[in-house]
């Protein structure tokens, strides 16, 4: 009750006595070619809902709140990064060569540098963005030497709508 490709798939798993050499077609053809994916981690979204963030909103409405999307003109082109103040309704911009989570971190970690710690932390407390694929590594954005080991310095709150 399963298809040749899915005894295939567990043979290729090891989950048989069977190996590809037993299977003499299986072993002349040469693997297709698979383009890798990019792999989006879904865990990182756990305690970072709307659900989330309306509870912490709650228990801290003096924050103000910074909404972040992405604009994407031609696709694999470039693309605007928006960062909007929803309190002052004042919104930045910044072109990016590619629509990638690093080229957000760079983005985040320039601002951070320019306007300083204090400043940075003032201005951005809580970021709201949506699930797109370029802001799927929050501790990143959220910690300011996410990249040095054993050192950690946490700057923002990253939730998802």
């Amino acid at each position: 009750m399963c298809s040749e490709k899915t005894l295939y798939n567990y043979i290729d798993a090891c989950f048989f006595d069977v190996r590809n050499i037993d299977l003499p077609r299986k072993v002349k053809y040469r693997p297709r070619y698979k383009k890798t994916e990019f792999k989006v981690d879904k865990g990182c979204r756990i305690g970072r809902n709307y659900e989330d963030f309306a509870k912490f909103m709650e228990e801290h409405p003096d924050l103000s709140l910074v909404q972040m999307d992405s604009v994407i003109g031609e696709r694999g082109g470039k693309c605007l990064l928006t960062i909007h103040f929803v309190e002052t309704s004042f919104m930045l911009a910044f072109l990016r060569k590619a629509n990638t989570s690093q080229s957000v971190i760079d983005i985040y970690n320039i601002l951070d540098k320019l306007f300083g710690e204090k400043l940075f932390d003032k201005l951005f407390p809580v970021i709201l963005t949506n699930s797109g694929s370029e802001f799927y590594n929050p501790q990143a954005i959220e910690n300011r030497d996410y990249f040095v080991p054993g050192k950690s310095s946490y700057r923002t709150h990253v939730f998802y709508c």
